[in-house]
């Protein structure tokens, strides 16, 4: 064991992997300010120019490159209201106020520090932690993924910032859009209204550029002057965001955790965790109503979960070979193309090459620590920049962005349509993350419940005498029933209280 980990930091540390870790890092980092492209992207359009490099020059540059991607999506959340990834969006929901108030470098900061602890965190359980997690996550089939995303709807439900019920409506409409295109299991067409750039289905991305970016690019238009109306806090900005990261340490291992655990759940992944770490943290928080407008909490859960779940997403690829998401699925083609067999064999015979995997890792979790550290406090000038100038870069970006997905011009007016739709909600205090969560949970709850039922030889009682798909349905009813009834009883006791 020892010499493999030795051999590995020997290979990560000679001069073309240092070259390569800056290399990774930069392009990362600059993908994942671009609204909508994300680490999926980036792993899908530079995967052919690991062609020409090694084995471990290869895993290097992806993993660092799947990480910073996912970091870099996290500074526009914070300081533009925009996540450059759907892993970042519940950031915006604090991370936004706190670049409104002047803190946006404090934000910064302290997201960064956190982000590298539960980076560090993640690699620990990949290293520890896999085969354990990866037998549990064997434990859940088409019954207890269908009620673990009807939960994960729930509860996010419950978290978003506007009602429950206008939470649950947008979860909704977003079940309603996923369906569009071909059916996951038998392949029918349905809702494409004879649209042949329908049949493909309407995916996600376009949707969540045009739900944040451009209607966030609308209402900066319409506020005119900048971002942050408060003066920026230019000093000691890493001291109050280390502060920040050891006062409320117990929040990013908790996140990073529960980061951790969902990242190993095939089909789950990155925007799923972010969410149930800010709902999570918001119920335990002894001041909730802080949350949503400026609580550091609120920026350091999300982030801590998310760059836990690039790590917990792995963990089914290299040992099971079952991609734990899209970005895991590229990586895992990547590894197939230089001869790297998932499963037993990984840990063998390409025991070195793990090695090397693991340093680049933790590398890359120094590497972003440094670009964030460094570039926090320009970074945060961004919000006193007129909105005149931010609002025409933004929408470009954004156009930019929905077209090269797919290089489809349909995904451009998709993008453009979901922004004005996407204003009203805001104006309307709809939540509109809950419609992306219904929109990534929608095939996943489409497939396994036919699964289920093709099982169960059409019985719903699969649902209900499935023990662990029982506990997730509970879940979802008590997230939904007690938090109304609580509230119902704190002003019954405040009524009474008066009264006396």
């Amino acid at each position: 064991m020892w010499p493999n980990i030795l051999e590995g930091l020997g290979a990560v540390l000679q001069l073309n992997s240092i070259l390569i870790f800056m290399l990774a890092t930069v392009i990362g980092v600059i993908i994942g300010i671009l609204p909508g492209l994300g680490p999926t992207f980036a792993l899908a359009l530079f995967l052919p120019f690991t062609f020409y490099m090694n084995n471990a020059s290869a895993m290097i540059f992806l993993v660092v490159l799947y990480c910073s991607t996912v970091y870099g999506g996290s500074i526009t959340s914070i300081l533009l209201n925009v996540p450059g990834t759907v892993g970042s969006v519940a950031t915006c929901f604090d991370g936004y106020p706190m670049a409104k108030q002047g803190k946006g470098g404090m934000a910064l900061v302290a997201m960064t520090i956190g982000s590298s602890i539960a980076g560090l965190i993640g690699v620990v359980g990949l290293i520890t932690l896999a085969p354990l997690l990866v037998n549990v996550s064997l434990l859940l089939g088409p019954s207890e993924y269908f009620m673990l995303a009807l939960m994960g709807i729930s509860l996010v439900a419950v978290a978003s910032k506007g009602d429950t019920i206008r939470g649950l409506v947008m979860g909704g409409l977003g079940l309603l859009l996923s369906f569009v295109g071909r059916d996951v299991v038998s392949g029918f067409l349905r809702f494409d209204f004879g649209l042949r750039s329908l049949q493909s289905g309407i995916s996600f991305i376009p949707v969540s550029i045009g739900l944040f970016a451009i209607s966030q690019a609308i209402i900066l238009a319409e506020e005119g002057s900048s971002i942050s109306q408060a003066a920026i806090e230019t000093k000691n900005e890493f001291l109050s965001g280390l502060k920040a990261v050891i006062k409320n340490w117990v929040t990013v291992v908790r996140s990073s955790i529960i980061g951790l655990v969902i990242g190993i759940m095939p089909g789950i992944g990155i925007s799923i965790s972010n969410f149930l770490a800010y709902l999570i943290e918001k119920r335990v928080s002894k001041d909730p109503d802080s949350f949503g407008k400026g609580n550091i909490r609120g920026v350091l859960a999300p982030e801590s979960a998310n760059k836990a779940t690039v790590a917990g997403e792995l963990i089914p690829a290299f040992s099971l070979g079952i991609p734990g998401g899209s970005t895991s699925a590229i990586f895992l083609v990547g590894m197939t193309i230089h001869g790297l067999r998932p499963g037993a064999d990984l840990y063998t015979t390409n025991a070195t090459i793990m090695s090397i995997v693991y340093w680049a890792f933790i590398i890359g979790q120094l590497s972003y620590l440094v670009i964030g550290l460094f570039f926090s406090k320009p970074l945060s000038k961004i919000t006193k920049i007129s909105n005149t100038i931010l609002v025409p870069v933004i929408l470009i970006l954004s156009i930019l962005g929905a077209f090269s997905f797919q290089n489809s011009i349909t995904d451009v007016f998709i993008a453009i349509i979901f922004g004005i739709l996407g204003y009203i909600m805001h104006k309307r205090r709809y939540p509109v993350a809950c419609l992306i969560i219904g929109m990534v949970l929608g095939p996943i709850m489409e497939s396994n419940f036919q699964r289920a039922l093709l099982l169960s030889d059409g019985s719903y009682m699969i649902f209900i005498t499935s023990p662990l798909s029982l506990i997730f349905l509970l879940i979802a009813l008590a997230s939904l029933i007690v938090p109304p009834v609580l509230e119902k009883m704190k002003k019954r006791n405040m009524k009474a209280d008066a009264t006396l």
